[in-house]
């Protein structure tokens, strides 16, 4: 039964960590369309993208609270204390692996919001810019369809 236990909350955690790596990629890939390329319309993909993987986050919190009465918890993941009751369950080898898988898993969080504040930053510094970026954009647009809708294009 504990091992099926450790199973599930390793499974758990490691479908985590992938997606806060997953994340991390992304939040490098914003980093790069803000101030490499200046690159609005991939800055705004990365963000369609990233809210994507946001969504399975929910999904997967979901599935822990889903979990946690088949442990014996009755915390909610993010309580005080949560992660301590859940260390509670295991003994020896599977409590050094559980608190291995939830430390890497921490790390990994924490990197990431200290690369989304990066971001934040950056955004904040190049806001202007970007805004232009958006108006040119949505300037370009506008011409395209009135272009569109006075027949040109057609053949």
């Amino acid at each position: 039964m504990q091992d099926d236990l450790l199973t599930r909350v390793t499974n758990l955690l490691a479908r985590e960590l992938g997606m806060y790596q997953t994340l991390r990629k992304m939040v490098s890939r914003e980093l790069e369309a803000i101030i490499l390329n200046s690159d609005m319309e991939e800055l705004l993909q990365i963000l369609q993208e990233k809210q994507e993987v946001i969504s399975q986050l929910q999904l997967l919190s979901d599935t822990w609270m889903d979990a946690l009465p088949a442990m014996g918890l009755e915390e909610f993941r993010g309580a005080a204390g949560f992660w301590e009751s859940l260390a509670g369950i295991f003994t020896g080898e599977d409590c050094a692996v559980f608190e291995k898988n939830l430390a890497e898993t921490r790390n990994a969080a924490d990197d990431l919001m200290k690369a989304e504040k990066n971001v934040q930053d950056e955004l904040e510094k190049h806001v202007q810019q970007l805004r232009e970026k958006m108006l040119q954009m949505r300037q370009g647009r506008s011409a395209f369809i009135g272009y569109t809708k006075m027949g040109g294009g057609k053949t």
